[in-house]
């Protein structure tokens, strides 16, 4: 758009001086056109951004969650001498099934070596949306006693064996399910693993 020249006479001379106009009304409402798209744009985008990372953090939590909780059955199950029907920690009695999971281990000592007679014991149980492993040591383990939350977002848990006998039980398959919540969408991790007793394993 041509701005006007707007000339005036300045008192005392004969010559004209001309007048600098600001912005007409047309062109404020352009640049404030702008600017609200500009902003909406920027709204937009630090929304999605949110949506994103909201989203991401949900998943990590689901799946690392179960795999947590799977890395723990390995690190249990893989060197169990045994399945146990049921055990007493501290005066509580868990029993395996479908969500319980209680082993027997060889004590093991800080060079690696069994140690006689001696044996720790492992639960796996549940809580809610919670999934929580218990150790009860021998004397000389390097295992330590006491109870670990493995999972907070436990959907559910099913432990299955290869006999329905527990003294014949050779290996265990663990099916997890981890569920997390962002706003309305829902995000899961489910892991299935078949683990094998310490001299169980299968031969090639």
């Amino acid at each position: 758009m041509i701005r006007p020249d707007i000339r005036c006479k300045v008192q005392g001379s004969s010559k004209e001086a001309p007048l600098t106009t600001g912005f007409t009304l047309v062109e404020t409402f352009i640049v404030i056109g702008i600017s609200v798209v500009a902003l909406i744009a920027l709204v937009n985008l630090f929304l999605i951004f949110n949506s994103v990372y909201g989203y991401q953090q949900a998943f990590m939590a689901a799946a690392g969650s179960a795999g947590n909780a799977m890395n723990a059955f390995e690190a249990a199950v893989a060197p169990a001498d045994q399945v146990l029907a049921s055990h007493s920690f501290s005066g509580t009695t868990y029993s395996s099934g479908a969500g319980t999971l209680v082993l027997e281990l060889s004590s093991v000592d800080s060079s690696g070596n069994i140690v006689a007679g001696t044996e720790d014991y492992v639960a796996f149980y549940t809580s809610s949306n919670k999934l929580y492993r218990l150790i009860e040591a021998g004397a000389g383990s390097t295992r330590v006693s006491g109870q670990t939350q493995l999972s907070t977002t436990l959907n559910s848990i099913s432990f299955t064996y290869d006999n329905a006998d527990f003294t014949k039980v050779r290996n265990v398959t663990a099916d997890i399910v981890t569920q997390a919540q962002f706003k309305q969408q829902i995000v899961q991790g489910h892991l299935t693993e078949q683990i094998y007793l310490r001299n169980s394993q299968p031969l090639p």
